[in-house]
């Protein structure tokens, strides 16, 4: 039986293996959100946050979507309907772009 220490410390190392799985999606959204909207960082991932809790939906679902839309590479291993409704709100964040684009 594992102690509660042992239980913390599994815990805590699968929080850090996800953070380094989500981080380079996220960086890269709020990449798209600087460069697209002459964000500073902060305004870039506040935007992120927003829309991933207005459309509660996890803030690394809603990065994908953001890079998948902007690379027109579609909903790679997303629901359909989450990346539908992101889109939905990520959308006004890019207007003007041509069709196709975020």
């Amino acid at each position: 039986m594992r102690s509660h220490d042992e239980s913390e410390g599994a815990a805590e190392l699968g929080q850090l293996r996800e953070a380094m799985y989500s981080l380079p999606v996220i960086e890269q959204a709020k990449g798209m959100f600087m460069v697209l909207r002459t964000w500073g960082p902060d305004e870039a991932f506040e935007a992120l946050v927003d829309i991933s809790q207005h459309t509660n939906v996890k803030l690394h679902d809603v990065a994908a979507v953001v890079v998948a839309a902007g690379s027109g590479n579609g909903a790679s291993g997303l629901d359909p309907r989450v990346y539908d409704r992101v889109l939905e709100e990520v959308k006004p964040f890019f207007g003007g772009l041509p069709e196709g684009s975020v």
